[in-house]
């Protein structure tokens, strides 16, 4: 069941990466960060695996934008934009559960945006309430946001990003979390 799950989440993910390129490269790097982490953490092999499914799905409620946000990549959202964008955990949730995902996938996809701190979305929960691997997928989706060329960003060195997620670490991110990411990163490189 789990591999079959994995196909078919590899299928949906890139059905996502043939409206947007980026978002299906994006969801391998993230699922391969967050694998890693969990696995550096010593969870165990049905949690790891769950995480990387999750990894591979966070951004499947994207599948269901308008053209116009695929359109405007070059530039910084517009509010009316970044509403559309604030949607896509509900819409992966609903996409997930009409698949049959395990619930466990799925809260994790729903709540990847969560931070520490209560001030992310789509819940605006805080530390303990945030589901562990949510919190891994949001540290690695971070993580490869900030070491990848993007139309409207460039890349940060390993050092920068780094210290970026270490200062994210004092609020929005969990610090043990961070630590072990870039522990796995040092030892192993990307």
């Amino acid at each position: 069941m789990q591999k079959n799950t994995l196909q078919t989440a590899a299928k949906i993910a890139h059905r996502l990466g043939a409206r947007d390129p980026y978002s299906e490269d994006h969801a391998q790097r993230v699922s391969w960060y967050a694998w890693r982490l969990a696995r550096r953490l010593r969870l165990p092999k049905n949690e790891v695996e769950d995480i990387r499914m999750a990894g591979l799905l966070h951004d499947i409620g994207k599948i269901r934008f308008s053209s116009k946000v695929f359109r405007n990549v070059k530039e910084h959202p517009s509010k009316s934009i970044l509403k559309q964008i604030k949607k896509h955990p509900d819409t992966g949730k609903t996409i997930l559960e009409d698949q049959g995902f395990p619930p466990k996938v799925i809260d994790y996809v729903y709540s990847h945006h969560e931070r520490e701190d209560g001030t992310g979305y789509p819940r605006g929960i805080t530390g303990e309430n945030i589901p562990l691997g949510a919190k891994i997928i949001g540290i690695a989706d971070t993580f490869d946001a900030l070491i990848t060329d993007r139309p409207y960003q460039k890349r940060r060195s390993l050092k920068e990003a780094f210290l970026v997620l270490r200062k994210l670490s004092l609020s929005s991110f969990d610090p043990v979390l961070v630590e072990t990411l870039i522990t796995e990163i040092t030892i192993n490189g990307l």
